[in-house]
């Protein structure tokens, strides 16, 4: 057996000395790494708290918007939709006043102003003209004669009524040209111009 140098008492007081500094250091440095993860972990926390409460902002501020432009989608919905029932009753209401003309007196008059109206883009030359039944009636070869234009434009009275309500359709002798003047179809033509300007009229644009 190897012979021990110096007092055994005192190496083994060495060796516990520096087993009881290893084990404060190691203690020491556990203690120092216990900290740092705790504050790695304090503020990995923090910022996981901060990222789901940014998260939450987000998707509640994306949530206000979206139901900001569904409420401002559904107002202008309902604005369209009342503009077109009011639209709707504007019009409904010219074509029972275009009706009653059809009965009233001067719906003659009413008949000769379309005839030189038709005119103006026919002539010259003969023009055959058709009105609604009630109308048609009216359109006696006499009356037509005083309608003529300067020796240009002469009228006749077409064989037949024109199915229609009101009006008349005006066809150049040449039978390639024609001015549809009826009710219905001047109805129709002023629904698709006179939209916008009915519409801000009403103040509801």
């Amino acid at each position: 057996m190897a012979e021990i140098l110096g007092d055994p008492e005192e190496l083994m007081a060495i060796i516990r000395r520096t087993a009881q500094q290893e084990a404060i250091n190691l203690e020491a440095e556990a203690q120092r790494q216990s900290q740092r993860q705790h504050a790695e972990a304090e503020a990995e926390g923090q910022q996981i708290r901060a990222d789901i409460f940014a998260a939450a902002r987000t998707q509640a501020e994306a949530t206000r918007q979206r139901r900001l432009a569904q409420a401002a989608l559904e107002q202008q919905h309902a604005l369209l939709r009342t503009r077109q029932a009011l639209l709707d009753q504007v019009w409904a209401a010219a074509e029972t006043q275009l009706r009653a003309l059809v009965n009233q007196v001067d719906y003659v008059t009413v008949l000769q102003h379309l005839a030189l109206d038709a005119a103006q883009i026919l002539q010259p030359g003969a023009i055959t003209l058709a009105s609604d039944p009630q109308g048609h009636a009216l359109l006696m070869p006499e009356r037509l004669a005083a309608w003529a234009v300067d020796g240009q434009v002469t009228f006749v009275r077409a064989p037949t009524p024109a199915p229609t309500w009101g009006g008349l359709v005006a066809r150049h002798a040449d039978g390639r040209r024609q001015v549809d003047a009826t009710f219905a179809t001047r109805l129709k033509l002023a629904r698709r111009d006179l939209r916008e300007q009915v519409a801000r009229r009403l103040e509801i644009l």
